[in-house]
């Protein structure tokens, strides 16, 4: 099942990566904002919504560029494992020499980040309506 497995490399990573790239590009958006009005009344570049889903869509292409390679250097091939001796399942050669750690590594860095930002922006007001929901999410 060559689809099956290609579904299940690009869908591991790609799925926690549009979170992720999602939550870092609205955090990073609002700490440029707080950031900016303590230095001069000059609006931040790049806050628009069109902008930040551009930047929202760099970040994904990163993530679809790493797996497209990845596909490219090793192709995704069934193969029959043997946990046990009395076991035989069929299954991706990526989940049984724990290559596919290659799609989390992408999402992990987003998700460091992410803390960071985080930790960062923890001090904005509650009242800023964009910033309520963000410290439920991390």
């Amino acid at each position: 099942y060559p689809q099956h497995n290609f579904v299940i490399r690009f869908g591991t990573g790609f799925c926690f990566t549009v979170v992720y790239a999602a939550l870092l590009t609205k955090t990073n958006r609002i700490s440029r904002i707080f950031n900016a009005s303590k230095h001069s009344a000059k609006r931040p570049i790049l806050i628009s919504p069109s902008s930040q889903l551009a930047i929202c869509a760099a970040l994904v292409s990163i993530q679809v560029l790493i797996v497209v390679v990845w596909m490219i250097v090793a192709p995704a091939k069934a193969m029959f494992h043997y946990p046990t001796r009395e076991d035989n399942m069929l299954v991706c050669d990526s989940y049984v020499d724990a290559s596919y750690m290659i799609a989390f590594f992408y999402p992990i860095v987003l998700i460091v980040i992410c803390t960071v930002y985080a930790v960062l922006t923890r001090k904005i007001p509650e009242a800023f309506n964009e910033s309520k929901h963000i410290g439920k999410l991390i």
